[in-house]
């Protein structure tokens, strides 16, 4: 079975390759989530414990979960902390997709806690992530160039600082956040604001002038398909529980026009 380094290394030299990778924000902690999800053939997943009701337990199987399937799981983590950091990598995840970057020097830092010396900061004590000892020396010789290093775009700051942030050496790529961006914005969920549109174009931009993936959070099929247009790599194009609501609305609709509720 191909570990989760390789296949992390493989991801990535799919992105530097061009391919459009499709993923999903997990938000349910079932682990049957990944599994559906990886058989399915998503890409890639990120587990959302900056908002979800996840710890480093659940975040434990998650991993386990996707080991059986060709899909990458990342963790998202609840900010820029060295030490939060540090127990998601040592159990298995091969990097992070982390919130509110700001600027060059948080990025620089993000990078710092994902590498051992002499690239970062990282402390030598992994447990899961060698396979408990049986792989520590695969390990440690590919664990740099393996992991992911993905900030998270969702404030004005960040935008006009995006140069700064996609120039650090080790950061792979961004991931656009809409929401948040869309209400710093002063424009909520208003996805063709002109403040928007000209954001996620500047983001872009900066990119491909210094060779980094752009990536999104896609509020809509439709979006995530422009986006793909565009040339875009990282594109999170689903949710767990956005899909279980959306199919239980939609079944329970049609069920309701040929087998109306009695009134009581």
């Amino acid at each position: 079975m191909i570990s989760e380094i390789e296949k992390a290394l493989q991801f990535k030299a799919k992105l530097r390759g061009g391919e459009c990778c499709i993923g999903a924000q997990l938000g349910l902690t079932d682990p049957a989530v990944v599994e559906i999800f990886g058989r399915a053939g998503y890409d890639w997943m990120t587990v959302d414990i900056e908002h979800a009701a996840f710890n480093v337990e659940t975040l434990k199987l998650m991993l386990q979960a996707a080991r059986g399937t060709s899909a990458v799981l990342l963790a998202r983590p609840m900010r820029l902390d060295r030490d939060e950091i540090r127990r998601y990598l040592e159990i298995g995840s091969p990097g992070v997709m982390c919130p509110n970057i700001n600027r060059g020097e948080e990025a620089t830092r993000l990078v710092e806690f994902c590498r051992y010396a002499p690239a970062g900061v990282r402390g030598w004590g992994p447990r899961r992530a060698v396979n408990y000892g049986f792989d520590a020396a695969e390990y440690l010789e590919k664990a740099n160039a393996a992991m992911l290093c993905l900030p998270i775009i969702e404030s004005p700051e960040a935008v006009e600082r995006i140069d700064e942030i996609v120039s650090v050496d080790g950061i792979d790529g961004v991931v656009m956040g809409p929401m948040d961006l869309t209400m710093s914005l002063g424009c909520f969920k208003q996805f063709d604001d002109p403040l928007f549109t000209a954001s996620v174009d500047m983001v872009r931009a900066a990119c491909r002038r210094r060779g980094k993936i752009m990536g999104t959070g896609c509020y809509s099929l439709e979006f995530a398909k422009e986006c793909a247009r565009h040339g875009d790599g990282l594109l999170l194009v689903a949710s767990d529980d956005g899909y279980l609501a959306a199919e239980a609305r939609r079944c329970l609709g049609e069920m309701r026009a040929v087998a109306p509720p009695q009134s009581t």
